[in-house]
Order: structure tokens, then sequence, then C-alpha cells
């Protein structure tokens, strides 16, 4: 093949990595990237794939060959202006630039203009881009006042300022009680944020649902029989976790039926709950109810909350003698008609410390346990190696978990480290509209967005897995704290730092490391985290050398023993019933 065929392969390949957003693909391509590439082609693509792992000043050098070559076409302008409007600067030549040659490009002409009115008047501009990320989440078939509340909600959520929904106009809160699913909206967005509002929320909430008096306990079957209930048994946290305690044998014991309230169905869970899995997105509530409360379960688990597609109205009217919350949500439910909230010592410290309607049930072992084969993706991909160059934290956490404490700190982490790297998923990558917004929190918080990695979402599980060895250290936000991201990373053979809180959702991440005997991982003050970062750099390299015998370490734990946790809980099932 001649070496101009080669090159122009390459690029291709490249500009295939760009579009599809595969991050290790263009970081390998432009680790090798020869001398002699420098036709406008391929700087363009050069400058595209620098822009998309987040080196925006490194991405503007070489724009500013193609500027000075007079070589730079619709999508270098176009990448320089969103630059631009990311990283909150002014670029004269590229504004002169877009006005003159491509005056009528939408693409173009939407940056432009954000970055125009970001000179006049910077408050106009973030109501614009906030309401510009309302109008993007409400969509085009959004017509109800309803939807539009929610929506406000999500607009909060994808923003990263879950914080503000404390602070909802009371016009809006009265109209809570008029809709369930506003209502839980708020509900669930209060308690991830450790609100002491919360217990109010949930309170009022289990009056908007109409129920009746429990079901009345019956003779208990020779063999228990426990549904597990939740619309999320896709490749989904918990139908993750489901599947690996079914795979322990979780449903030899007794009876098991799973009952997917949702869309789709992990191949791995269908065939391990065979007959036993009830599919009931087809039928209304009362149908719902109905269908459920003919198999006559001992003991009916809530695994999902007040997180989307909730079943509270089916919980609330009763489908078992005993009703559990475990698992998929992170506060009480509030429901008067759930019995027991379902978590361990670390979750729930002695005396506990959050509002809760339930009695508090404590496992004599970490809550979950995190044992994927080859059954799950999960299983299926190997400890890659550590990253090289200065130390890399990293967050795989949605954006909503970046609170401006958390930013506070992160920045402290790098300024305190020379060199030190942040790579964000965070799962706002693919929208230039929100990473824009984050940023701007970020520099207000005092966290340079140049540190910054945006990694971009990945369209297979294992490519997002592999992303961990991009980075040395995970960090977990505060006070809402990661779960299957802390499961994750120490999977992959990544440490996780993390605070504890004094709520569930803020203590998750220390139940995890303590169930894999790794407390020294968890951090007691915002001092303490600072020092933790601190120390691991200095430990880089046995860090960076450990990360197959991290795995192996997980395996060995408690939170690695899947069998213990099937062997607990039904222990736990049959002396509550």
């Amino acid at each position: 093949m001649h070496d101009s065929t080669r090159v122009l392969a390459s690029l291709d390949e490249l500009e295939g990595h760009i579009a599809s957003g595969r991050y290790s693909a263009i970081e390998s391509t432009l680790t090798y990237w020869p001398d002699d590439w420098q036709s406008p082609r391929a700087l363009e693509l050069k400058g595209l794939g620098l822009k998309a792992l987040g080196r925006n000043d490194e991405a503007l050098a070489v724009f500013g060959k193609l500027i000075a070559n007079n070589s730079a076409g619709p999508a270098t302008w176009k990448a320089l202006l969103e630059i631009n409007h990311m990283t909150g600067r002014s670029n004269g030549l590229a504004l002169s630039t877009a006005r003159r040659l491509y005056p009528r490009d939408p693409g173009i002409a939407c940056h432009r203009v954000l970055i125009e009115l970001n000179d006049r008047q910077p408050g106009l501009a973030r109501r614009s881009a906030f309401q510009e990320r309302l109008l993007y989440s409400v969509g085009k078939h959004c017509h109800s006042y309803k939807q539009s509340d929610a929506n406000l909600l999500a607009a909060y959520d994808q923003t990263g300022r879950a914080d503000l929904t404390p602070f909802l106009h009371r016009a809006l809160l009265a109209r809570l009680e008029a809709s369930p699913p506003l209502h839980a909206n708020v509900t669930m967005q209060l308690a991830s944020q450790a609100c002491e509002l919360y217990g109010m929320r949930a309170e009022a909430h289990a009056i908007t649902f109409p129920r009746r008096d429990k079901c009345s306990p019956k003779q208990v079957h020779s063999k228990l029989r426990i549904g597990l209930i939740s619309p999320d048994f896709f490749y989904h946290p918990v139908g993750r976790f489901i599947q690996m305690l079914l795979q322990a044998g979780f449903n030899q014991p007794g009876v098991v039926h799973l009952i997917n309230t949702g869309k789709e169905v992990m191949p791995g869970l269908q065939q391990l709950a065979g007959d036993r899995l009830h599919h009931l997105q087809r039928f209304d509530l009362h149908q719902q109810l109905e269908q459920i409360r003919r198999l006559e379960l001992d003991v009916a688990v809530d695994l999902c909350g007040w997180t989307g597609q909730n079943n509270g109205a089916l919980f609330a009217q009763g489908l078992a003698p005993l009703q559990v919350n475990y698992l998929g949500y992170f506060a009480s439910t509030g429901l008067p008609s759930m019995d027991v909230w379902l978590g361990d010592d670390v979750l729930f410290p002695n005396p506990m410390q959050e509002w809760h309607s339930e009695r508090i049930v404590r496992l004599p072992r970490p809550f979950l346990a995190w044992q994927p084969d080859q059954h799950l993706p999960d299983g299926r991909v190997e400890v890659l190696p550590a990253p090289s160059g200065p130390i890399t934290f990293g967050c795989f956490n949605h954006v909503r978990k970046l609170s401006a404490s958390t930013l506070s700190l992160w920045a402290r982490i790098l300024q305190a480290i020379p060199g030190a790297r942040l790579a964000l998923k965070a799962y706002t990558s693919d929208d230039p509209g929100v990473v824009a917004l984050v940023e701007k929190r970020m520099r207000r918080c005092g966290l340079d967005p140049a540190a910054v990695i945006w990694l971009p979402t990945c369209p297979k599980p294992e490519d997002h897995l592999r992303q961990y060895g991009l980075i040395d250290i995970a960090l977990d936000p505060f006070p809402n704290g990661g779960c299957t991201t802390t499961c994750e990373a120490l999977w992959m053979g990544v440490p996780v730092i993390t605070l504890l809180g004094s709520h569930y959702v803020s203590r998750m991440a220390a139940a995890v490391l303590h169930g894999a005997h790794l407390p020294e991982w968890v951090a007691s003050s915002q001092e303490h985290y600072l020092e933790l970062a601190c120390q691991a750099a200095d430990q880089l390299s046995s860090i960076r050398r450990g990360r197959q015998a991290l795995r192996a370490h997980l395996q060995t734990s408690p939170l690695g023993d899947a069998a213990d946790l099937a062997h607990q809980l039904w222990q736990c099932f049959e002396q509550l019933v």
C-alpha cells in the first residue's frame, strides 16, 4: 500500500472514531501522529480529535495553523466557535469569519450568536443557555403544564443544578398534589440532594396515591414466594445486580418471580427467571395489581422507589403481607404500606440520621454484591494497563451529581497536584450546551476546564468499562455519590475516594468500599478527602502496578461474594415473614 493511500485510510478511520465518539481510538491515533501529516484535512481532523478529547488549547493551536495557511473550512470555524462558547472565551477572528463566510450555516450561527450575547450580556446569556436546555428537555410533543413542570426539573437535572429543587416556586409546589409523576420527580430530586425537605415531600407523596388496607397475612407457603418488582431489568444497575444475584442461586431455596413493569429484559435474566418472568407493561394499574396478587406473594420487593416508571401506586395498595424497599432507591419511600427499608450497617448508621417511614433492617454483610461472570459484559472485560504521564483522576457519575461543593474540592485537588487532570463522563460530552454550562460552573468553583477531559458516551457497555483504563483514581461526588460506578471502578482496578455523609445517598460508595475491605479510601471530611487524593499522587507508581491485584482483592471480599448475599437475603426474608 502506498504511503498516500495509508494516510487516507488512517484519516478515514480517525474521522470515524470522532463521529462515533471512540475516545481510546482517537487517543491512540493522535499519540502516533506522524510529523508529515500536515495536509488541511489531516490538520482539521487532528484538531477535531483534540477537541473531542477536551484538549482545547492544543486544538486551538492546530486550528491556528489552518487559519494561517488560509485553509480553514466550515468544520474548523464551527469547532473554534464551539470551543469559544464552551470555554467562555471570545475570538474576534472566528466571529468575523463566521459572519462573513458562513452567515446562514445554522450550526455556526447558533454558537456565533451565543458568544456575542455572552460578550454583551453574560447574565442574559446564562438565562438563554438554561432556556435552551429546558426547551431541549421539553421536546416538541410537550403541551401540558404537568409535562412542562416535570421537564423544568429535568432541565435542573441535566445542567447539574438539582440543588435548586428545594427552592421551587410556590405555584409549582401547589400543583404537586394533582400530578403524582411530578411529585415523584420532586421527591426523588430532594432525596438525591440529601435535603431535609425530603421527609415532608415523601409523606405528602404517599397521600397522593389511592390505597386500601394491606394484604392480610395468609399461611406462609412451604417455599417462600418472593416478587422482585422493577421497570429496570434491562442493562441497568438494578438489572445487573439482580442477574448476579440470581446467577449465585438466590432463586433456589423457594420461588422468586421477576415482575417487569418496564420494556426490555436482559437475555441472561430471561433465561434465569424462565416462566417466573412476568411482563406487565401492557396492563393498566388495576390489571397489574390483579396479576401480581394472583401470584400470592409472601414478600414484594420494590427495586425502584420513586425513580422513573416507579411502582408506588402498586405498593401503596398492597401487593404482599411483607413489602420491602431495597437496592434501587436511595431514600425512604414514605409509603405507610412499605414495611421495611433494607440495607447494611454502613448505609444505616446507628442511630439513623435521616427521615424514614419504614422499619430499618440491616443485613450482616454488604447490602449488594458485585460478581459479574461471562453472562454480563462486565465479566468479559479484562483489567487494562494504567494510563501514563501525570495522575488522572476521573468521575463517571451523572452531571446532576456534580455539586458546587464537589467541584470546589476537586479544584483544590488539581491545584495541589502539579499536572493532574480530571476525566469526566457525566453523560454530557455529547451535548455541548450542557458542557458549556457545567464549565461555567467549574470556573465559578475555581476549577480550570482546561484540566478537564470530557469522555464521550459509548455505544457498548464494554467500551464504557474500558474507559476506566484512562484514569488512575476515581473521585466520588457528594452529597449524591455513586454506587454502580464505584463497583465498576474497583472491578477495573481503579481505587475510589469517597466522602462519608449522613444520608443513604451519600453513603453508598462508602458501603461498597467497606464491603470490599477498602475502608482506607473513605474520607471523614473534605480535608481528609484532599489528603487521600494527594497521598494517591505520591503513591501513583504502586497504584498503577496494582490494578490487577485490586480486582482479585474485590473477588475475595464480601462485596465479591454474591452467593453469600443470596443466602443472607433469603434468611432475612424468612425471619421477617
